[in-house]
Parts: structure tokens; C-alpha cells; sequence
């Protein structure tokens, strides 16, 4: 079954990006929805919890449990609603870390991509989907999709695609989409981000690239375009059609602008990203 894996933590991030899910499954024909919470806990928070309130034993957290799960299968009755029962919500509950539970679901379930609700201010504790998200992406063999907490869900007619001409290669990685004719009448703006200019007395070498370039997204319709900036995510999220598309694909390879998802530069392009939906190919 065509499945998206959603984890969940009842934060507004969280809240938001299952409402945009039930708009994406839609256009995109998934059968199925896993709706997942972590009740790990470690052991720091339980010193703190202990040390803050005398009564934290294990019965009080397994009331704190029950509820959560109540209020999981809540949302699952509430998304299936909200789908007129056209889709499978399912839920799954784990006492592990949620990373790992994440990486168990993606052998056992094998969705095509997992979602993710995403806000700045969660991200400082890692109990939090938020707090996971670069380490979920980082580990994840399948397609992952970072949705900004005020981000809604639009159709997707235009997207963005960063690349460096270096690794033009890794623009296969879109063919994969072709599997969808949902996809059938999207237009990708390529956006090449480089300090030297290179493209306005482009030499034989630029020229190859740009060439394969068009080779790779010959199923698609697109067009390139040229930013001059040392600060390549700076480049990206000043691109002045930004407005325009209503989403960006992150691209594999050493040469991606989210290369290494644990790079300073990634935490800032998704601390100031705070309009687009991300979606990291694999």
C-alpha cells in the first residue's frame, strides 16, 4: 500500500502537518496513513519530572500514556473522517526513541515518504518531532517531507530545485516522481547559486553540465536560472520567484545545499525557511 509515515507529538507543528498530509494523500493517491507516537522518555527528563513533582512514578506515567494514546486514536477517528474512510489511518505506539522507532517502521511498513512537522521554537527538546527532524531526514532511505508549522498545504504547479552544476547527476533522483501522473503538470525552476558568475561567459565545462542538465529533466518541464552569492542559502531564499512555487526539492550529493544534515548551514536554511515545504529525495 502507498503509505506516508507521520510522526506526532500534539504540538500546533505537529497538528498542522497532518493537516496538510490528508491534502497531500489525497492529490497524490496514498492508501494509507501511520500516525506515530513515541512515549520515550529519557533519563534526564525523568530526574527533572522527579525532581519537580514528588508523586512521578509509574503509574502517573502510565496514566500520561493512556491518555496520549487516546488522544492518538482520536486523531486517527478525526483524519478518517476527514477523508471520508478514502484512506487507512492507522496508528502505532513505541517505547523507543522516536528515530529508531521511525527507521523500525520504515522496514516493517515501508512507506514511500515520511512528513514532518517542523517549528524553531519546538526543536530545543528532543521529546519533540521538531527536535528530530534533522537526524529523521539524515537516516531515512525513503523520501522525507518538512513541513513548516505555518506552512498550509497548496497544489504543487511550480517547485524549486537548488543544484550545483557539480553534481548535476543527482537530479535522477526526480525521475522517481514520475511514477505519479499526479506530477504530470508540475514545472521545476532550477536554481544554480555560485560566486564567480560563471554563467554569464559560461566555458565548455558549464556548458556540458547545463546540457545534461536538460538530459536528466527531459520528462519534466522546467527552466534554469542564475544566482551570483557567496552565501548559497542566502542565494536560494532570496530567489525573487520564491513567492512563486510551493515547494523545493533538496537533491543528494555532496554538492546539495542540505549536503550533511547535520552542517550548520542546514539547521539555518530550515531555521529561515519558514514558508516552503521541503522534500528531501533519496
Amino acid at each position: 500500500m502507498k503509505t506516508l509515515l507521520i510522526p506526532v507529538d500534539f504540538t500546533p507543528a505537529s497538528e498542522n502537518v497532518v493537516n496538510f498530509a490528508i491534502e497531500w494523500a489525497s492529490k497524490y493517491l496514498y492508501e494509507r496513513i501511520i500516525l506515530v507516537k513515541s512515549f520515550y522518555t529519557s533519563m534526564y527528563e525523568s530526574v527533572i519530572m522527579a525532581g519537580e513533582f514528588a508523586n512521578v512514578d509509574q503509574h502517573y506515567l502510565n496514566r500520561i500514556r493512556e491518555k496520549e494514546k487516546e488522544r492518538l486514536d482520536n486523531l486517527c477517528k478525526a483524519v478518517n473522517e476527514k477523508t471520508n474512510d478514502a484512506i487507512s489511518v492507522q496508528s502505532s505506539v513505541s517505547e523507543m526513541p522516536l528515530v529508531r522507532t521511525i527507521n523500525q517502521l520504515i522496514k516493517s511498513e515501508q512507506p514511500e515518504m515520511i512528513l514532518l512537522g517542523y517549528d524553531q521554537a519546538d526543536n530545543y527538546n528532543a521529546a519533540f518531532v521538531s527536535g528530530n527532524v534533522i537526524t529523521i531526514a539524515k537516516s531515512s532511505p525513503v523520501r522525507v517531507l518538512i513541513v513548516p508549522a505555518n506552512c498550509t498545504y497548496e497544489p504543487i504547479y511550480e517547485v524549486l530545485v537548488p543544484c550545483n552544476f557539480n553534481t548535476v547527476e543527482s537530479l535522477n533522483k526526480i525521475n522517481s516522481l514520475r511514477a505519479s501522473k499526479r506530477w504530470d503538470d508540475v514545472k521545476l525552476l532550477v536554481l544554480n547559486v555560485n560566486s564567480r558568475g560563471t554563467h554569464v561567459n559560461p566555458d565548455e565545462k558549464f556548458n556540458a553540465a547545463e546540457t545534461n542538465l536538460h538530459e536528466y529533466l527531459k520528462n519534466f518541464k522546467h527552466e534554469i536560472y542564475y544566482a551570483e552569492d557567496k552565501d548559497v542559502i542566502r542565494g536560494i531564499l532570496n530567489f525573487p520567484k520564491i513567492t512563486e512555487v510551493q515547494l523545493m526539492f533538496a537533491l543528494p550529493g555532496r554538492y546539495s545545499f542540505l549536503y550533511s544534515l547535520t552542517h550548520k548551514s542546514v539547521s539555518e536554511a530550515l531555521y529561515k525557511n519558514t514558508v516552503l515545504p521541503v522534500m528531501i529525495l533519496k
